[in-house]
């Protein structure tokens, strides 16, 4: 914990110190809290009594190393015979350590006691900004990462409209001036030639329709994740000759789910299958899409050839991209990515996104 938000020491973590402490020391010794309460002893009896000596101190506003005589061991209440050191820490007193005793021969222990102590609380306290400012910096790549993606998806969909609505029109409107040209010239030859380009330019709108649908499908806007990754299979299924079964548990076709989950599946989708058709060697795959509680759940496994899951040893670092890519997509969620492969015997990607769920009218990840 920063020194700056130091409240008191946790009984826990002191009763912890307490026992390396008196094992090291072969003593029996307790410590307080920053009023004179034992929160933590060798004898557990002593936890929760007031030791009125360092209470006395403690009240009076300056505390220093003191002793416990034997005469004050009978008048005082939770008091032993020994030394009781103050334990300093962000430049005020949170308590005293005691080490029973003659008070002569206590007192280097004693002393030693609260130095240990003192180094156990900076140590936990570094260690906790430690993990504040990885977790800040965990916080700020997320958001950077996600930042990039809504500004590639969004330059993506807008490259798609552009050449649905205004490339795929013209190439349309060509493809329909060739044919009445074909009909207006008499030469057979000419026409021939003229059919050819309307062939072509056919040929170029499939191929910007194919375009579209690869940046940003509309399908996946207007209709969701179910029906876009149904048509996606089905045209890669046409389009590599593998056969692909897709399963959908618990989801219907009208199911809909945030712009930003039906996104990063399509994607992990996506670039599971563009991957087997690339190194797989697959003859069939099965795509399991499950809503199961408040998680989705996409499961692609193949039969192709496998790999090496240790991706440090992979030559091909176009497939190590394209998995590092998929893992970072799931992780902006907190959610969980596995991939499992076997050399001969195929490969299966898992991607788990939790979603959003209602308790209370309040929703919550």
């Amino acid at each position: 914990m920063p020194k700056e938000e130091f409240q008191s020491l946790d009984p826990k973590f002191a009763q912890s110190l307490v026992d390396i402490v008196a094992c090291e020391l072969k003593k029996n010794v307790n410590i307080t809290d920053d009023r004179g309460v034992i929160i933590a002893s060798f004898s557990k009896e002593r936890v929760g009594q007031v030791h009125e000596a360092a209470a006395q101190r403690l009240t009076a506003g300056k505390i220093q190393e003191f002793s416990v005589s034997a005469e004050d061991e009978l008048k005082l209440r939770g008091v032993r015979r020994g030394v009781n050191v103050p334990i300093i820490f962000a430049d005020r007193c949170v308590g005293v350590i005691g080490v029973t005793g003659d008070p002569e021969t206590a007192a280097p222990y004693a002393r030693l006691a609260a130095r240990f102590v003192e180094a156990a609380l900076e140590s936990n306290a570094n260690r906790e900004k430690l993990m504040i400012a990885l977790k800040e910096k965990r916080e700020l790549h997320t958001i950077y990462v996600n930042k990039i993606i809504s500004i590639q998806e969004e330059e993506r969909k807008k490259i798609s409209r552009e050449l649905h609505d205004e490339t795929s029109q013209s190439l349309t409107s060509i493809i329909v001036g060739l044919r009445v040209l074909a009909e207006m010239v008499h030469s057979t030859a000419e026409r021939e030639q003229i059919i050819r380009m309307r062939d072509l330019v056919a040929g170029t709108l499939e191929a910007v329709h194919h375009l579209a649908v690869e940046l940003r499908p509309l399908l996946l806007d207007d209709l969701g994740l179910v029906v876009a990754a149904q048509k996606y299979v089905d045209n890669y299924s046409q389009q590599y000759q593998i056969a692909v079964d897709i399963d959908f548990v618990n989801l219907s076709r009208e199911q809909r789910f945030s712009p930003e989950v039906e996104i990063t599946m399509y994607r992990i989708l996506q670039e599971a299958l563009t991957n087997i058709a690339k190194h797989a060697q697959a003859t069939h795959i099965q795509v399991v899409l499950r809503l199961l509680r408040y998680k989705l759940i996409l499961t692609v496994s193949d039969n192709g050839i496998g790999f090496n899951p240790d991706f440090s040893a992979q030559p091909d670092s176009d497939k190590c991209l394209g998995i590092f890519g998929m893992k970072e997509r799931v992780e902006l969620f907190e959610g969980v990515f596995a991939i499992k492969s076997v050399i001969g015997k195929g490969t299966e990607i898992v991607a788990e996104i939790p979603l959003k769920q209602k308790k209370k009218k309040k929703r919550i990840w």
